[in-house]
């Protein structure tokens, strides 16, 4: 709440003010674009870290633990790319292990949560509630991410990696997800994280069989399947709530999520399988989910009054 109006939208500035940065760096410089694509996480970290002191909220506080390391993660690339030190594949991975965290982290309260809400209405078995299961399936898939982080190709990060892919495919298991496919909107958020147990078994499987599993097959599970497909759901599903729609995920909505499925699967398999067909459909299919996602949702959000859109004029 206390972000909002011309604070929210400084903050927008900020993000689209790296990105422009970054793509003309060639022209501005490295410096120039270190400083402006730093500025929006470090902003976003203050925000945040005074929100959770401002309330004494300290059970949130891995998040800014988490917005720290994004900082981090994107400071090594610039590092970089400055010439000052090799770290930019460093940051890469931890850039994506910190949001891969993040999605394991939420993803047990939301995905859970939601289809609590949605079962309970049809006086269904509920999903297991969060327990010491959770808790070790949480730390066994930091310690995998951070193993992987460090040394992406070792033995032990392909042992823990192993064992949190199957912690976290016991846990998807436990939430009762295949109750949920009458009602897209909720089962999406079960596909989009059961990208992170595949991304992480087939880590595992990159290193103990690198010629059959291609370890860039691990990565884009878990970077266009796990974050694609979870940005995807949790913006259709916010964008509906937020502009006073019915929850419930309309044809076009259904496209959307079909779409950045089959493109996060046609690119995981493009190392393994038939290659460039597989990639150039991967390219059309992931890219085309976000432009449907701006093409329905966007006049939505670019309304006057969002709060008054009326629920049945509008079925994306």
């Amino acid at each position: 709440m206390p972000l909002q109006g011309l604070p929210l939208a400084g903050l927008a500035a900020l993000w689209l003010a790296g990105r422009v940065a970054v793509a003309v760096s060639a022209w501005t410089g490295p410096l120039a674009a270190a400083a402006l694509d730093l500025a929006f996480p470090a902003a976003l970290l203050g925000a945040v870290a005074r929100e959770i002191l401002a309330g004494r909220n300290w059970h949130n506080l891995p998040v800014c633990v988490a917005l720290a390391a994004l900082l981090l993660a994107n400071g090594l690339v610039h590092l970089n790319a400055i010439g000052l030190a090799a770290t930019g594949t460093a940051g890469v991975r931890l850039g994506i292990a910190v949001l891969i965290a993040l999605i394991t982290l939420v993803g047990a309260r939301i995905v859970p949560s939601f289809t609590t809400n949605w079962l309970r209405k049809r006086g269904e078995t509920l999903p297991a509630p969060f327990g010491r299961f959770d808790q070790v399936a949480l730390a066994v898939t930091l310690a995998a991410l951070v193993a992987w982080t460090i040394t992406p190709a070792g033995r032990i990060t392909a042992v823990v990696a192993l064992a949190a892919g199957l912690a976290n495919a016991l846990r998807l298991a436990r939430w009762r997800g295949h109750r949920t496919l009458a009602e897209p909107l909720v089962a999406v958020l079960h596909l989009g994280y059961a990208w992170i147990p595949a991304g992480l078994l087939l880590t595992a499987g990159g290193v103990f069989s690198p010629g059959m599993l291609p370890p860039v097959a691990a990565l884009h599970a878990l970077t266009a399947g796990a974050i694609g497909t979870m940005t995807l759901a949790v913006m259709t599903r916010a964008t509906l709530g937020h502009t006073g729609q019915a929850l419930t995920a309309g044809r076009g909505t259904r496209v959307i999520y079909a779409c950045v499925s089959l493109g996060a699967l046609f690119r995981v398999v493009a190392p393994i399988g038939p290659g460039l067909t597989a990639l150039s459909l991967s390219a059309v299919l992931w890219a085309g989910a976000f432009l449907l996602f701006a093409a329905l949702d966007g006049p939505l959000l670019c309304g006057a009054d969002l709060g008054r859109v009326p629920r049945q004029t509008y079925s994306p």
